[in-house]
């Protein structure tokens, strides 16, 4: 019995070390996404338009390429240009999300799971996305401003789209629903705290205070927004060894008993 006792002890500490080590390095992973990004991040050369992310980047040069493009208007299965060009400004912010979800190493304490209908078949399918990231208020101010002018059909760009196979390239592209009208982003949404909280689904929160308890999509020079996924990350952690040790002292009391 004694050894048991010891062995349940021993496994204790070894998971509230685990989640230990865990919320240390919680903000500098990146996303699984299934090929999407990196499995962590480190220093990228050569990525395009996400250059400011070359320090520490989730992102390949091949997942950029395509906003590098002169006449590129999409990446992935996502274009943004279905009712005509918008103006280079807006564009620059629209790269600028699409850079920070492909490459930010500092999304990971807002992670969520993907769970699809075929994880039990096929587990290769669940897969991670972020929810609710506090955006600064300022940098969806500035994004609103430039495109609010500017033409879009849809209201979330994420479930919005009729997506649709080419058989020339081969990929799923989005396109206008039937039903949908062009107008522009000043017409869908109200105010930037309307666009940034629902035009990419619930991925964001509009913070109207830009303290360090935000993050912005474009910088420069040093990331800004490690030392607030830092802090946002051991926030959502640090009861975590704590539990484990009242769990191991629980465990202690019972085995007390039988000995």
């Amino acid at each position: 019995m004694m050894e048991r006792a010891v062995f349940m002890l021993l496994s204790v500490v070894l998971v509230s070390i685990s989640f230990t080590v865990e919320s240390s390095l919680g903000a500098q992973r990146c996303l699984s996404t299934m090929g999407r990004h990196k499995t962590s991040p480190s220093p990228e050369a050569g990525l395009h338009e996400c250059h400011i992310f070359s320090e520490n980047a989730c992102c390949s040069p091949n997942t950029t390429r395509s906003l590098a493009d002169s006449s590129g208007s999409h990446i992935d299965t996502f274009h943004w240009t279905r009712c005509g060009t918008v103006s280079e400004e807006c564009e620059q912010y629209i790269k600028a999300e699409m850079c920070f979800y492909y490459c930010s190493p500092n999304v990971y304490p807002w992670a969520q799971r993907i769970v699809t209908n075929e994880t039990e078949v096929h587990p290769e399918d669940v897969g991670e996305t972020y929810s609710k990231v506090p955006i600064c208020g300022s940098w969806c101010d500035a994004f609103y401003d430039a495109c609010k002018d500017q033409p879009i059909c849809v209201t979330n760009w994420y479930s919005d789209w009729n997506v649709t196979y080419n058989s020339v390239s081969q990929r799923n592209e989005s396109h206008c629903r039937s039903d949908a009208n062009c107008s522009s982003f000043g017409m869908r949404f109200s105010s930037a705290t309307a666009m940034c909280n629902g035009i990419f689904g619930d991925s964001y929160v509009y913070t109207a205070a830009d303290d360090d308890n935000c993050l912005v999509m474009s910088f420069n020079g040093t990331n800004p927004n490690d030392a607030v996924s830092r802090r946002f990350d051991s926030a959502g952690s640090q009861q975590q060894p704590a539990v484990a040790g009242i769990v191991g002292l629980g465990m202690l009391v019972v085995f007390s008993l039988y000995r």
